[in-house]
């Protein structure tokens, strides 16, 4: 009998979704307690004595405040029963009594599906790579970087017209509508039905399996619109966490060396590689997966972490070395100087610095003793440092090694080996748990969670809380008007939720934001209502963001008329009589427009429904 397969659309998900009983499949795993909308136990990820794994049934989305493990049931599935992406769905659907659209493998309608899928990706990484020499705006990006389009075309770099349907309006004639939405091409409003190319006006990266042919896209914007980073959608023949950005380009050369070095990002993956390290691939802006590690595994005895200089980029290799050391890995660790990655380096040092740089990279103990605090400091630090260390390195499985991992560790630090190894914990098979050994959970939650302005987590809390009845309201806030960069983002997420969805859905919204601002993005769904959501008529709902709107846009036209003076300033002392006026007009009409809102803002304070939502 010929195996079956499944068509898995958006729609066929979104189904599976909404019929499984998250609470139900999760709550197998692990006891859940309910504490208001939510529910609340001890992560299946990793181990922990203090529940902080929080389950939210009606947004659909798991997320552990210690690991920082988040998801949807499909995730959950994927990770704990170690399914791929269509053997999730079809394990959740038999759950739930869906019925999945069925196909037969091997049939001649079900090659020809697949080859037009193929044709269809390969047709418009050609239209993106044609419309680069055309777009202003991404070969200017890229001049930034040292490329020009020669050498952005041989990388598989493109670009996407500032059109809602240039792509489809080019390959319709040889696609079908269908064809191009499976493969990710374009996207569906699902409130409207409209249909239009997912990628508009961004920088294209071409993203390929090992053989070199075309499974998706990642997409930069040109600017500081949101997300920065735009990928392919989550398809059957597209998951991100299963690939390696450039190992098709890369795989000889790690070959050769017996060695991989391992970023965070896609021009990161080509600095190096212009900087004559073949052998990079890059985990494409997520922290490194289990897939992605058995994968390494698969092709290099070596790999040499080379995330990010900055505080998020160790947390990501940190959180690597557990991984990579339980798949029998020999583990470096590049930290470039000044918090630079390594596209930044290139820029700044040239490309025999970058190079020297990566052959100096520290084996993994040397990294890890680093790290450690010395003989007479802190205790607390230095015990967390080294309890760390020993989690990472009682990941190799291999005894002899493991043994010599913490003997050099003892030596190192001057601990005895026996006090040392009476805290290891015992190595963890290969598996879901990407977190084991990374950073201590307090690390994690003050570095992937960071607190906002209180007023702007206070307006993005309430419209995630009122989401349908946000909706107008989210299209007409200035994004602005929000200070903080990854709040800016996270509301321009919602904006872009907002156009396409009638409901907030988690895994939606964490495609439109980067790594940074999910945790947040988790924290703020999982919030409960406040007392000021729940008193009298006149401060529910939404009415309770009229003052601290007021009040980000009073702060807002405060810093812009600020901005003004040195300008007017310069136009005073060089004589320019008309810029001077201009400015100060300009300057004296944000004056008036703040003295408006102030005057609105006391009358808002002075309302007793006010004062009941703000206590």
């Amino acid at each position: 009998m010929a195996d079956v397969y499944y068509d898995i659309t958006d729609d066929v998900k979104r189904d599976v979704l909404a019929a499984t009983d998250l609470v139900a499949l999760i709550g197998a795993a692990t006891a859940l307690k309910k504490t208001g909308r939510s529910w609340k136990g001890l992560c299946p990820f990793h181990n922990e004595k203090t529940p902080s794994f929080h389950v939210h049934p009606e947004k659909g989305f798991y997320y552990c405040f210690g690991c920082g493990a988040k998801g949807d049931a499909i995730s959950f599935v994927r990770e704990t029963e170690r399914l791929e992406f269509a053997e999730a769905v079809a394990y959740l659907a038999r759950r739930a009594g869906v019925a999945l659209p069925v196909r037969k493998s091997g049939t001649r309608v079900d090659r020809a599906k697949e080859t037009r899928t193929a044709e269809a990706l390969a047709a418009a990484a050609a239209f993106f790579r044609y419309a680069l020499r055309r777009h202003a705006g991404a070969l200017a990006l890229l001049e930034k970087r040292g490329l020009s389009e020669e050498e952005a075309v041989g990388f598989g770099i493109g670009a996407a017209p500032d059109s809602w349907d240039a792509l489809k309006t080019t390959l319709s004639g040889r696609f079908a509508e269908e064809t191009l939405l499976e493969s990710g091409l374009l996207q569906k409003s699902p409130e409207t039905g409209r249909v239009y190319d997912r990628f508009r006006n961004r920088v294209t990266i071409e993203i390929h399996d090992a053989r070199g042919e075309v499974l998706g896209f990642g997409a930069r914007s040109l600017g500081d619109e949101m997300p920065k980073y735009l990928n392919s959608p989550e398809t059957s023949r597209f998951s991100k966490g299963k690939l390696l950005y450039g190992l098709d380009r890369a795989k000889e050369a790690i070959r050769k060396h017996d060695t991989a070095i391992i970023v965070e990002g896609y021009f990161d993956r080509i600095a190096l590689a212009r900087a004559g390290c073949e052998n990079t691939v890059a985990s494409m802006g997520t922290a490194l997966t289990p897939a992605q590690a058995d994968l390494l595994a698969r092709h290099a005895a070596t790999v040499i972490a080379a995330y990010d200089g900055d505080p998020a980029g160790i947390a990501a290799s940190y959180k690597a070395f557990p991984l990579l050391l339980a798949r029998g890995i020999s583990v470096k660790h590049l930290v470039l100087p000044g918090g630079h990655d390594p596209d930044s380096y290139l820029a700044a040092a040239g490309a025999e610095a970058l190079r020297a740089a990566v052959e100096g990279a520290p084996a993994l103990v040397a990294a890890l003793l680093a790290r450690i605090p010395g003989p007479g400091s802190d205790p607390s630090a230095r015990a967390a440092r080294l309890r760390e260390a020993v989690e990472i390195v009682s990941q190799a499985r291999d005894t002899v090694l493991r043994h010599e991992l913490l003997s050099a560790l003892s030596r190192g630090t001057g601990v005895p080996l026996a006090v040392l190894r009476g805290s290891a914990p015992a190595p963890e098979r290969p598996g879901p748990r990407p977190e084991a050994g990374g950073p201590s959970a307090d690390e994690r939650r003050s570095g992937t969670s960071p607190q906002l302005p209180e007023g702007e987590e206070r307006i993005l809390s309430a419209l995630m809380m009122d989401w349908v009845d946000a909706r107008p309201l989210v299209r007409r806030i200035p994004p602005e008007i929000f200070s903080h960069p990854i709040a800016k983002e996270i509301f321009t997420a919602l904006r872009a939720v907002a156009e396409t969805d009638q409901t907030l859905d988690f895994s939606e919204l964490e495609s439109h934001v980067g790594a940074d601002a999910g945790p947040l993005v988790a924290r703020l769904l999982l919030q409960e209502p406040t007392a000021s959501g729940k008193t009298e008529e006149g401060v529910r709902g939404l009415a309770r963001l009229h003052i601290p709107l007021l009040q980000l846009k009073i702060r807002h036209l405060e810093e812009k008329a600020a901005a003004l003076q040195p300008e007017i300033h310069r136009a005073e002392i060089s004589g320019d009589k008309n810029a001077h006026a201009r400015l100060s007009r300009e300057k004296h009409g944000l004056a008036v427009e703040v003295a408006r809102l102030k005057a609105e803002l006391k009358s808002e304070l002075r309302r007793p429904s006010s004062r009941d939502a703000r206590e």
